[in-house]
Order: structure tokens, then C-alpha cells, then sequence
């Protein structure tokens, strides 16, 4: 996974914080809600001149002082960001939780990764409770290859705010990236229940396509073969350990070796695929031991979904980017209250912390 792609792709992602909350003028929130207007559609220069109007009628504006950083990052001019972040971190009032996230993500563009790790930490300790300081506290670990770290930051992240698309994405690809197979499926479906369309989608959609079907390939006529590394036959054998899914990743092998089996050829992809995820999440419920974030986290959510018969529903929604595949928006059309109750129903859940 290319850390700058990645880093990419989150534009427009993040979950909104709130603006800063120090009193401020009718006539300054009115100047600088013009300028993150004019921020937003991509015009930058207009909106700090907004900003600047806004500061000169009240030059502690935090409010201003901070938007016109953001502004200043998006353009490219980081180090006048950064020095509007650093003055706003030491003003106690106005030290928030966004300021602690800008100011990241000024040192992050200016390449000094570290400093930026710093910041982020630094914006934990005082907000524990911020899902975006640990999600980019996460991406900036990735890029500095502290993978268990940033899997461990970004755990964090989705449990703070379980519909937060962009964390789950990140850390289902990073898990994938480890080889722990059945974790980044699930991590990589509940992005997808969250965001089963748009560009994202239509990238990452087929990455989870292929971690369900990999584990077999045809390699003749009438042979098939399996493709299980030594080191989940271990983690089977051994069958301990946390987030330990070795046996339920050789089932699933097992099924993509089947998908070439004759009896399943009139089969679309799609109602192959909830049948084997039907399968793949009824076995979690026949282990002894869940031990790990994974188990303690997504897999309830999963079973729930099992119990109330919505596998089919949710495989279907999922698999809503696949334009080129009719048969997947038919079934959606013609099952809507299905997918309907599936949506109200995952919307609702109550997720662990």
C-alpha cells in the first residue's frame, strides 16, 4: 500500500470536527463562513481573503485563524500553517482537537513525519476521545512503518466512531497488508457497508473480492489447487493467539476451490459470495476461544447480522459498485425493504468500546 496514495485518498474522507468555539462576531462567523464556502468549491485565494478581513476586525479570532490555516495547507503554503497552528496550540482556549489535527497534517505535507507523530500524540493526551487524532496518528505510523502501532491506532479510531468509513478502509488494507486474511475481509465490509458506492468503492471493492476468493486457483482441466501458507497452518494447529482466524481462512479456501465446481457455475459471483460469507461468519460462531480486537469487536456484529438473516442483503450492498455486474442492482431493486431493514438495523447497532 503506497503511503502518498493513501494519504490521498482521504480527501474529502475525514469526519467533520467542530469549529472552534471561542466567542466570536456576528460579522466575523459571517466573513468566515463565506470563506470556508469559498474554501470548499476550491477557491482558495477568495477565501483567505475572507479570513484576512476577518482577522483585522478581530486579530485573536481563533475561529479565523484556524480556517485560514486550513486553507493555507490546502494551497500548499504549510509553513505560514503551520506557524498560525502553533500559535493557536498556545493559546489554551484555543488548543482544540482540530487545531492538534491541522497542525499534523501541515508537518505530515511539509514531510517531517515524526514531528508529526508528536502532535498527534500530543492532541491524544489531551483528547482521548477524538477518533481523528488516533486515525491520523495511524496513517502517520503506517508511513513511518510502525505497523503494529498503527494497527493499533486505528483499532482506536473505529471504536471511537464506528462510522467512520475512512478508518475502517485504512486499517482493513493495513491488516490485509500483515496477511491476517478473514480480519481485513470483515474491516474491509464494513467500509464498504458504509460506502458501497463512489470512487473508494469502485477501487477497493475489488481488493475484497479477491481476498474472498483467493486460497485456490485452477491449475488444469479437472485440478485445483490450494494455497495455504505455512504460516496459517501453524495458527490452525496451534489455535491460539489473539485475533487468531486460521481455520476459518482455510474454510474459506476451501469454498474458492468449490467455486469451480460445476454445480455452482449457473451461480452470479454475488450469490456465490453470500453463500460463502453466509458460511464464513456462521463458523465464528463455533469457536472456543475470541480472543483479540477483531473477534471482540467486529465479529458480534457480523453474527448479529447472520441471526437476523441479512448476509444476503448486506452482500448485495456491498457489491453495488460493481456496475457491470445487472443482476447486482436487480436484486437490490427488487428487495428493498430488505436492504432498507439492513441499513436501519447497522445504523442502529450498538458497537463495543
Amino acid at each position: 500500500m503506497n503511503y502518498r496514495l493513501l494519504r490521498s485518498l482521504l480527501v474529502g474522507a475525514l469526519v467533520a470536527l467542530p469549529l472552534l468555539g471561542a466567542a466570536q462576531s456576528t460579522e466575523v462567523r459571517t466573513l468566515v463562513r463565506e470563506g470556508t464556502k469559498l474554501h470548499d468549491a476550491g477557491r482558495f485565494e477568495e477565501a483567505v481573503a475572507k479570513y484576512q478581513e476577518a482577522l483585522k476586525l478581530e486579530p485573536g479570532s481563533g475561529l479565523a485563524q484556524y480556517e485560514l490555516a486550513m486553507t493555507y495547507n490546502s494551497m500548499g503554503r504549510n509553513e505560514e500553517a503551520a506557524k498560525l497552528c502553533r500559535a493557536l496550540l498556545a493559546t489554551p482556549q484555543s488548543a482544540t482537537a482540530e487545531v492538534y489535527v491541522t497542525y499534523g497534517n501541515v508537518l505530515d505535507a511539509q514531510k517531517k513525519p515524526k514531528e508529526a507523530i508528536r502532535i498527534y500524540e500530543q492532541g491524544i493526551k489531551r483528547f482521548p476521545e477524538v477518533e481523528l487524532l488516533h486515525f491520523n496518528l495511524g496513517i502517520a505510523q503506517y508511513g513511518q512503518q510502525q505497523t503494529e502501532a498503527a494497527v493499533a491506532s486505528l483499532q482506536r479510531a473505529v471504536q471511537l466512531q464506528p462510522q467512520h468509513a475512512s478508518a475502517h478502509l485504512f486499517l482493513g488494507l493495513l491488516t490485509a497488508e500483515t496477511g491476517n486474511r478473514v480480519p481485513a475481509i470483515l474491516e474491509l465490509a464494513r467500509f464498504l457497508m458504509l460506502e458501497p458506492q463512489g470512487r473508494r468503492a469502485s477501487t477497493y471493492l475489488p481488493h475484497f473480492d479477491k481476498l474472498m476468493r483467493a486460497g485456490a486457483e485452477k491449475t488444469g482441466d479437472n485440478s485445483i489447487t490450494l494455497n495455504v501458507s505455512k504460516q496459517t497452518l501453524d495458527a490452525a494447529q496451534k489455535g491460539k493467539g489473539a485475533d487468531n482466524f486460521a481455520q476459518a481462512e482455510m474454510m474459506l479456501s476451501m469454498m474458492a476451490a468449490l467455486d469451480y465446481d460445476d454445480k455452482h457455475k449457473d451461480k452470479t459471483p454475488t450469490a456465490r459470495m453470500a453463500e460463502k460469507l453466509d458460511r464464513l461468519i456462521g463458523s465464528f460462531a463455533e469457536k472456543d476461544t475470541r480472543k483479540g480486537f477483531v473477534w471482540e469487536y467486529y465479529v458480534p456484529y457480523f453474527l448479529e447480522m447472520k441471526r437476523r438473516d441479512f448476509v444476503p442483503a448486506f452482500t448485495y450492498f456491498i457489491r453495488s459498485a460493481h456496475t457491470d455486474q445487472p443482476d447486482v442492482q436487480q436484486w437490490l431493486d427488487a428487495h428493498s425493504a430488505e436492504v432498507a431493514a439492513l441499513r436501519e438495523w447497522s445504523k442502529n447497532y450498538e458497537w463495543g468500546k
